[in-house]
């Protein structure tokens, strides 16, 4: 009993029952979801995977363009990710469009760090 810290209702954003709820608080933010969500969904979805296709023809004529279209496919692929889950890190992410994460910043959902699974969780460390 004394090694089940939370109840599986309570389970953080990592996926462990006694994981730190309080540094992923810190790190990662929520946001809400806005009017075109499902749109830029779809849309992101799609164009990552063409891009994707499309680098490994254009891989023996010019690597260049491959490399370019490899990461808009990582662009379009992390933004479909992001508006699947509504988490997102605060730092942003390697070589991600800063301005993509002042948006989701801007739809931030206001959390209280001092409820009761982040209190817990400190007092536990």
């Amino acid at each position: 009993m004394q090694n089940k810290f939370r109840e599986n209702k309570y389970l953080n954003e990592s996926g462990s029952k006694t994981g730190s709820w309080y540094i992923n608080r810190i790190d990662y933010f929520q946001f809400h979801v806005y009017p075109k969500a499902n749109q830029h969904k779809v849309l992101s979805c799609i164009v990552g995977i063409g891009a994707f296709m499309l680098s490994f023809k254009f891989i023996t004529s010019s690597l260049i363009i491959s490399a370019v279209l490899l990461y808009v496919s990582y662009a379009a692929l992390l933004t479909f990710i992001l508006l699947r889950t509504k988490i997102c890190r605060y730092k942003g992410y390697f070589l991600y469009p800063k301005r993509i994460i002042k948006y989701f910043r801007a739809l931030e959902v206001m959390v209280d760090i001092n409820d009761f699974d982040s209190i817990a969780t400190i007092n536990k460390k």
